[in-house]
């Protein structure tokens, strides 16, 4: 009788160790045929990256949204006139379209990303940020632009 009760408790033990391990494995994406930090998921073994794996907001990646809290920074940062706003809201949003339509190229590739491909990734997003700037360049002061110089990395 004692035998039996220890065979159920290493069983029952068993049973609840196995389902929990799989319950962990799903809630990271592992389980369940989802991939995840294991075989094959996001790199072999290896904990992701920050931001890595993670999915953003539908809404965070609106570029309309994007170009209208970047117009109302400008408004607001560079004293923007009546004259400039509807030049730097088409500039901002032609902008953001261009930056989503960049990344969904990017996300496209398959990795391994060689270091040929990766350069030029960074030379066509630096181009996109340079044109960016000579756009903005032709519209604003001499001064409001300076200011944006020194201030868009922060907003």
């Amino acid at each position: 009788m004692k035998s039996n009760n220890y065979l159920s408790f290493l069983i029952v033990l068993s049973v609840s160790i196995f389902l929990h391990i799989n319950e962990s494995k799903a809630q990271y994406g592992q389980g369940y045929g989802q991939g995840g930090y294991g075989r094959g998921g996001l790199g072999g073994g290896r904990l992701p990256q920050a931001g890595e794996g993670m999915q953003r907001k539908p809404e965070s990646m609106d570029p309309e949204k994007i170009a209208t809290e970047e117009t109302r920074w400008m408004t607001k940062k560079l004293k923007l006139t009546e004259e400039q706003l509807p030049k730097i809201e088409n500039a901002n949003i032609n902008y953001a379209f261009k930056r989503m339509d960049f990344s969904e190229e990017v996300k496209k590739l398959v990795p391994p990303i060689s270091e040929e491909v990766r350069t030029k990734i960074r030379t066509k997003a630096l181009s996109i940020k340079e044109e960016r700037d000579k756009e903005l360049k032709a519209i604003l002061t001499e001064e409001q632009f300076q200011i944006y110089l020194k201030k868009k990395d922060n907003y």
